[in-house]
């Protein structure tokens, strides 16, 4: 009977005390705040940390998401974007950081770096090489021309820097009109450039000029992406196959393959891709579940030709990268084979190189498309690094790329070295980093225009130190 009495008194204050609470006066402004802090709590945990590129849970979900994006949004509306997916940077990031700077007096890296050195040449220890980078710069007010909507048609220039003496010892002038670079350069011994425009279709022009920027010829080689030299001496790069060559009622050919040609414009063969894909099996990456083309355009972005042979490759093979697929494949040209190929585990993928001979490495974007239609980078972009010995895919620098906050969308670039050091192109961003073998930063180039605004970089190369000095010399000869 005391128990019965005793529960009935707690309940009897317990109802008194939520009695008084909910009666008591509260201002609407104190209860609007709760709400708002809830509301705002709760779509942050739906959104979560991991930027999922969907909202969990429905149509409540889908509003929680976009509350959770509501502190994002609001820096966006008065900082700006700190990830920019135009030339245009921001001033948000680095620090007040401009061009090179050293941050650390630890060695150059040693070894390696095949992929951003020319056929035959070696990096000398004890030397830091070049730096080529292929950066955007200001639009001159009195230009009056309308940015386009992914370029921005903002003037580009392209540097020759020596890290050795940490100066620029050459600039390229600023390529216009319908010659505007918009794609990655090869750097001739000569001091000569070979790139691509905007123009004329997908893949324009590639032309190439020489060192005092005058065009030495100019050719619609629908060539698109990376120009790459391969072991004869001649230039590989992704094609853009014309429509013309691709009839609508033909789902099983899609629009890229690859061109060859000479430095001096000539046309050496064009090679499509879709025979092989299918004949090699491959047709899951082609077709819909309905049996409908998937993909009449695989983002075809690189082609790495094989210099040398290797015991999972021969010397004339090519490694290419399928960003939309997210497929790194091997392909040999001598007998129209897919040798291997793999998806994923990047994400979005720019740049495939040879690290070793057994081993290559894979700048993943990880970019994905949010519920709003924003493409955004989960994370920080990583390299991925695969051996054929062992069919393992590791991610080495994930750590030191998370830490550096390492995140173009778009574009992209690594040169990995002998001792596990790396140059890392953050395009978007505006940032050339080079990292220590323990994930420390050696130095960083950031293009900090004069206006204080952070621009992007196009495309950056690493030459080490014998071809730089050649391409140096070269350009001394030239009375520009």
């Amino acid at each position: 009977m005391r128990t019965v009495l005793a529960v009935v008194s707690v309940v009897s204050v317990v109802s008194r005390s939520l009695k008084k609470v909910l009666l008591s006066r509260v201002e609407l402004w104190i209860v609007a705040i709760l709400l708002s802090l809830a509301a705002l709590g709760f779509g942050t945990f739906m959104k979560d940390a991991a930027e999922r590129a969907a909202p969990r849970g429905g149509a409540l979900g889908r509003v929680a998401f976009r509350i959770g994006a509501t502190p994002q949004n609001l820096y966006r509306w008065f900082f700006g974007d700190p990830t920019p997916p135009r030339p245009g940077g921001s001033r948000q990031r680095f620090h007040g950081e401009a061009g090179l700077t050293f941050a650390t007096s630890l060695p150059p890296p040693r070894g390696g770096g095949r992929i951003f050195t020319p056929p035959g040449m070696t990096r000398q220890d004890g030397e830091a090489g070049y730096l080529v980078v292929a950066r955007y710069v200001p639009l001159p007010e009195k230009d009056s021309a309308e940015p386009d909507s992914i370029h921005g048609h903002t003037p580009i220039v392209v540097e020759l820097i020596d890290l050795n003496r940490r100066k620029t010892v050459h600039s390229w002038k600023p390529i216009l009109n319908d010659r505007l670079l918009r794609l990655r350069f090869y750097v001739l011994p000569d001091g000569s450039l070979l790139a691509g425009s905007i123009g004329n279709g997908d893949g324009g022009m590639t032309f190439r000029v020489d060192a005092c920027s005058n065009v030495v010829w100019e050719q619609p080689l629908r060539a698109h992406h990376s120009y790459e030299r391969g072991a004869d001496g001649n230039i590989w790069s992704p094609w853009r196959i014309p429509n013309r060559i691709i009839p609508r009622t033909s789902p099983d050919r899609v629009a890229d393959g690859f061109i060859k040609f000479s430095p001096e414009g000539e046309v050496l063969s064009r090679i499509t891709l879709s025979g092989a894909l299918m004949r090699a099996g491959h047709h899951r990456h082609l077709y819909n579940n309905d049996g409908t083309r998937a993909h009449a355009h695989v983002g075809m972005n690189d082609v790495e030709p094989v210099l040398q042979d290797g015991p999972f490759w021969r010397r004339g093979d090519l490694f290419v990268s399928l960003q939309v697929l997210s497929v790194v494949l091997l392909y040999r040209p001598a007998t129209d084979e897919v040798l291997w190929l793999q998806a994923g585990p990047w994400l979005h993928q720019h740049d495939v190189d040879i690290v070793s001979d057994s081993e290559i490495s894979v700048y993943s974007n990880n970019t994905f498309v949010d519920e709003d239609g924003d493409e955004r980078v989960r994370g920080a972009n990583e390299i991925y690094v695969h051996d054929f010995a062992t069919g393992e895919t590791r991610s080495p620098w994930r750590e030191a790329m998370r830490r550096h906050d390492v995140r173009t969308r778009r574009r992209g670039g690594v040169a990995v070295f002998g001792d596990g050091s790396v140059m890392l192109e953050e395009a978007d961003q505006g940032r050339v980093l080079m990292l220590s073998p323990d994930g420390e930063e050696v130095w960083s180039y950031v293009n900090r225009a004069s206006d204080g605004m952070v621009y992007g970089i196009l495309a950056s190369r690493w030459l080490d130190a014998e071809y730089g000095a050649e391409v140096a010399r070269s350009i001394a000869a030239f009375d520009c």
